[in-house]
This record gives C-alpha cells, sequence and structure tokens, in this order.
C-alpha cells in the first residue's frame, strides 16, 4: 500500500497539470497589489468586496490542441471549472461569458453546444461574449462572475484547520489531456 502511495504521489508531482499550478508563482510576484488597500490575489477567483460580501470573478483558457479536440468538451469544462472555483471560494455563479476563437462555423458550433450544455448543467446563464470564427486556431476563454457573503480562502487558512478533498471518483480522465470530469 505505501509503495502503491508513493507512486501516486511521484506520478502528480511530475504531471503536466500540476507543473501548470507552478506557473501561477510567477504571474503573482509579478501583479502583487501596490498599495495596502488594494484588492489581494485570488486564490481560485478574485473576491471584491462588495457591500456585504463579495463578487468573485473567475476565468478559464482552452488552448488549440484541446479545443480542437474535444470541441464540445472544452466548451462545457468552460463552465464546469469556473463554477467549482465560484463553490470553491464559497459563492454562487450568477452569470458567464466567453471568448471563442474558431476556424470553422462548425467548431465554434460544437464548442458554444457544450458551453450551452454546461450553462445549463450548472444553472449559470451565459450572458455575452466574443466570437471569431474566422480565426487560425481554436481558442476558449470563459469567464464567471458570482456572489459570496461568506468567504473560503486558502490565504485565510490557519494551522490545525481540517482539510477536506471530495472528489467523484465516477469520472474520468481526458487523455491526453490532464481534465478529470466527473459532471458530464
Amino acid at each position: 500500500m505505501a509503495h502503491d502511495l508513493a507512486t501516486l504521489l511521484a506520478t502528480l508531482r511530475h504531471s503536466r497539470a500540476l507543473a501548470g499550478k507552478k506557473d501561477i508563482a510567477q504571474a503573482a510576484a509579478i501583479l502583487q497589489p501596490t498599495s495596502p488597500d488594494a484588492i489581494r490575489l485570488g486564490d481560485d477567483c478574485a473576491a471584491i468586496p462588495d457591500g456585504d460580501g463579495y463578487l468573485l470573478l473567475a476565468s478559464e483558457g482552452f488552448q488549440d490542441s484541446f479545443v480542437r479536440s474535444m470541441p464540445w468538451f472544452a466548451g462545457y469544462c468552460g463552465v464546469m471549472v469556473n463554477v467549482s472555483d465560484i463553490a470553491a471560494m464559497g459563492g454562487r455563479p450568477m452569470a458567464v461569458v466567453d471568448a471563442l476563437w474558431s476556424d470553422t462555423s462548425d467548431a465554434a458550433a460544437k464548442i458554444l453546444t457544450g458551453l450551452h450544455d454546461g450553462a445549463r448543467t450548472y444553472g449559470v446563464p451565459v450572458v455575452g461574449g466574443h466570437t471569431n470564427i474566422r480565426s487560425t486556431h481554436n481558442s476558449l476563454s470563459v469567464a464567471i462572475l458570482g456572489r459570496a457573503r461568506h468567504l473560503l480562502s486558502s490565504f485565510d487558512a490557519q494551522a490545525g484547520e481540517v482539510l477536506i478533498a471530495a472528489i467523484d471518483l465516477r469520472g474520468r480522465w481526458h487523455d491526453p489531456h490532464p481534465f478529470w470530469d466527473a459532471s458530464s
């Protein structure tokens, strides 16, 4: 059992998915707020103080190789991962917008159908965005707005608190892309 766990941990440490998370450190170092009253950088999404709570803003981008090989799932993921980020910060999603670049109207239709299906699954409306179907590549970026009364943030975690990870094991990986899907 210990050998299996060690193998799993080694695999995760060297995975593309976690390697990509390390890129955040460089961006955070460059984008640090310059004044004490500035909105701090978010973890899963930006948390903007707003009255008795927070507006939550998140986005996710998908590159050509993923969008081209799995257009419907790329659109669906655009909603799924953003809704997850809002929930991780203790919020509820309000609205989604997208920016789509596609090389054909057929590819765009598949991506937008996935986006629509994800929005319907999670009960969050797509309220606008940008579409270009005369591009040389296929890319998708999806942004979401949410609201939280009480913010959950990794920056506020304290030593001794309990961390719970909830993973729906009925899902599956979408190889060769590092995406776990327990939703569609």
